[in-house]
């Protein structure tokens, strides 16, 4: 089966989020996603995602000119070997970062094709799944204050969310948003890497009280996996990260060193979901909690349900703003906390047209 063409569509979606200080598109309130398509000559197509936050036309850039033009003709059922291919022929480029998303999302999109080719859901190809549905976790934006995160907690309480993660760095916010939606919804904080060891010890004390189910990402840099360690030996709050780490070396190191109790590689950023699977069979050999991050919106994340749903993950994140348009369609829309998981072959889903014609950039 031979790949005859290769694309990448940049949409941004505009979206609500009820009074968050963040623009995750410049100064708009955009969403915006890269997603890959890729063709084959038996009429079979898959699609992947890029991991975007801002300079989205930047990724775009390197994608065409450096990623796409490598796949014409190769067999897309070779997943692993074009996905080798790819990051030698790239390493000089970094294994984390821009390149590294690119190959990501190619991966994504050879999965998808597999699964149709197959004639299976995607997650059937990774083992299985018991659940018709999984729970999700409402992955807040920030809102830089206490009354500001609390009212939002408890509108997504009422939205049928059981678990909630806050985006913050005043220590305040966990308390207010604690006392507002009371101890049986789940509630976790991400700081995005912003402290010292120091700070993150004196803050994490502080915090004990509140019942965080975990703690993520709360110094910096986020590669001082020993300074990681050390404020994990000193607090009760579990800690997570690793969407910001790369191949399955990263995730190693970060294993030995007794760094993380959850680990969180996203499937956009760290090569694939060839090497999240193989993350996720060393977290188990390490017992390390195995939590996707998925900040997208796009096939990384419903590419992100298949896999959550065939390794049993607990929660699924995902980002807590109300879309103009769900670019999957409705399937993977989120319904009082759950998603349910496509039954269709390969991600069971397609992006949808409108979102496309609607909302693309250039």
């Amino acid at each position: 089966m031979k790949i005859t063409r290769v694309d990448s569509i940049l949409l941004a979606i505009p979206y609500e989020d009820h009074g968050g200080l963040w623009r995750l598109a410049g100064a708009h309130k955009q969403f915006q996603t890269l997603l890959v398509r890729i063709d084959t000559d038996q009429g079979i197509s898959g699609w992947g995602e890029v991991f975007t936050k801002n300079g989205e036309l930047a990724l775009k850039a390197v994608f065409d000119t450096h990623v796409a033009p490598a796949l014409i003709g190769r067999d897309a059922t070779q997943i692993n070997v074009i996905k080798r291919d790819l990051e030698r022929l790239h390493h000089n480029f970094g294994r984390v970062g821009i390149v590294a998303f690119c190959v990501s999302a190619v991966d994504l999109a050879l999965w998808d094709i597999l699964g149709k080719a197959a004639g299976l859901p995607l997650y059937r190809l990774l083992g299985g799944t018991a659940r018709q549905e999984l729970p999700l976790y409402a992955s807040m934006v920030r809102y830089g204050s206490g009354p500001a995160a609390a009212k939002a907690c408890e509108r997504l309480a009422r939205e049928g969310y059981g678990a909630l993660k806050l985006h913050e760095v005043l220590v305040e916010t966990v308390g207010a948003s604690r006392a507002a939606i009371g101890p049986d919804v789940k509630l976790m904080l991400d700081t995005n890497c912003p402290w010292t060891l120091a700070e993150a010890k004196r803050n994490a004390k502080l915090m004990e009280p509140h019942d965080l189910l975990w703690l993520e990402e709360p110094t910096w840099p986020p590669e001082n996996v020993h300074a990681l360690a050390e404020l994990r030996r000193s607090t009760s709050i579990p800690i997570a990260a690793g969407e910001n780490a790369g191949s399955l070396a990263d995730y190693r190191v970060m294993f030995e060193a007794g760094a993380v109790d959850v680990v969180q590689p996203d499937i956009a950023k760290a090569h694939g979901l060839s090497e999240a699977i193989r993350i996720a069979a060393l977290a188990d050999a390490f017992d390390v909690q195995f939590m996707p991050h998925c900040f997208m919106i796009g096939a990384g994340y419903a590419h992100t349900i298949h896999l959550a749903a065939a390794l049993n993950v607990p929660l699924l994140e995902r980002l807590a703003v109300d879309l103009a348009a769900e670019p999957m369609g409705e399937r993977v829309k989120p319904k009082n906390g759950k998603v349910a998981v496509p039954q269709g072959p390969g991600l069971g889903c397609e992006p949808d047209a409108d979102a496309i014609r609607l909302y693309r950039v250039q």
